[in-house]
């Protein structure tokens, strides 16, 4: 079962495996009340990256439910705060000065490859930051930020699939390398961070690493 969870910051999504019930990202700071209101339970907290507004509740939350936090290694150093993202652009700039009005409540989670599901795979998709992971069941797959899901045409109800912003990944390269990875599933069903579900071929993700990867080197010649 996966049940989404709309809060603010990001979507956080219920899910029930035989080793129990827990929840995936828990948005910014702030959000024990939306997730009591709807969860009596949760027997652990699944982060899929390390970013502000998909951990920011985590530790709240763990401390209400007396549940752990698992997330991947690699992503540990920046839940404890010995170390800092560091964004680009004018957007990226503004978000790093917002977060700072309330800042997020650093924790020192567990390794999520203790955390032995039964219908879900996790899977380390390193790039947006060093410690992505998205948990796969059967082709349905929740990806943080590794994708995003958006409105193009409101009005007629079609949703698109982006790749995230260069300006918030970790390491473009590196995202664009994950991406083909993922393309390689023929069609998959997106559960993303940001926007609705979606369902989505894998020539499309194909062509967002392909754009990924021309972008990285563009700026490689204009910064030789």
């Amino acid at each position: 079962m996966i049940e989404r969870l709309k809060l603010r910051g990001c979507n956080a999504y219920l899910i029930e495996d035989d080793a129990g019930t827990f929840l995936v990202d828990t948005g910014i700071p702030g959000n024990l009340r939306n997730v009591s209101k709807a969860v009596k339970e949760i027997d652990g907290i699944i982060i899929t990256h390390a970013h502000y507004d998909h951990a920011g509740s985590a530790y709240e939350i763990s401390e209400h439910f007396s549940c752990q936090i698992y997330a991947h290694e690699d992503d540990h150093p920046y839940l404890s705060g010995e170390r800092e993202f560091s964004f680009r652009g004018f957007v990226g700039n503004l978000v790093k000065r917002l977060e700072k009005l309330r800042k997020m409540r650093n924790f020192h989670p567990k390794n999520v490859s203790k955390l032995h599901l039964q219908s879900f795979d996790i899977i380390h998709l390193p790039g947006h930051t060093p410690g992505s992971i998205g948990l796969m069941s059967e082709k349905v797959l929740i990806c943080g930020d590794v994708l995003r899901a958006v409105r193009k045409m409101l009005f007629l109800g079609k949703t698109e699939v982006r790749a995230s912003s260069r300006n918030f990944n970790w390491n473009n390269e590196v995202y664009a390398k994950t991406l083909y990875r993922l393309s390689e599933i023929d069609r998959i069903t997106v559960m993303p961070g940001h926007g609705d579900q979606v369902d989505v071929d894998g020539d499309v993700i194909r062509k967002l690493a392909e754009r990924m990867e021309n972008g990285v080197a563009e700026i490689q010649e204009k910064n030789p």
